[in-house]
């Protein structure tokens, strides 16, 4: 199991989390197209939160054109048509995202794309045990 650290605002992570979806643009369609079924998705909010708020596994992906996310709605179109639908494995309420957000500063995971591989093994085992210790959840791979 591959884990992605997916990054954006907190209104495109709501609304991923209303849709169980998650896009990107064609800038990121290679990194896209290496994301495989029962692959770990790990939610980072950016401004103000800076944590993760949320873990789901890969479903699937698809490629469409549905006006979905706050700024696609402003331009009229699709900005991320490169989809990955999801299973939410824990999300926690918006309400408490800034008090029990999980903090990934010090791991020096990557958090410049709206899409992320955690290949560092050390980061990703210290990261899912920071989530089973703040939220009370055991990931196990291929548990889809």
């Amino acid at each position: 199991m591959d884990a992605w650290v997916v990054v954006s605002s907190a209104q495109n992570v709501k609304t991923s989390f209303e849709n169980n979806k998650w896009g990107v643009s064609t800038r990121l369609k290679g990194v896209w197209e290496k994301v495989a079924k029962g692959d770990l998705l790990i939610f980072y909010v950016t401004s103000p939160v800076r944590g993760i708020v949320g873990v789901a596994f890969v479903e699937d992906k698809i490629e469409e054109n549905t006006v979905l996310w706050q700024d696609e709605l402003v331009v009229g179109r699709a900005l991320y048509p490169y989809r990955i639908l999801f299973k939410p494995i824990f999300i926690l309420e918006k309400e408490k995202w800034e008090s029990n957000k999980i903090t990934i500063k010090d791991l020096k995971v990557s958090v410049q794309a709206g899409i992320n591989h955690l290949k560092n093994e050390d980061a990703k085992n210290k990261l899912l045990e920071r989530i089973s210790k703040s939220w009370g959840i055991k990931i196990k791979e291929n548990n889809t």
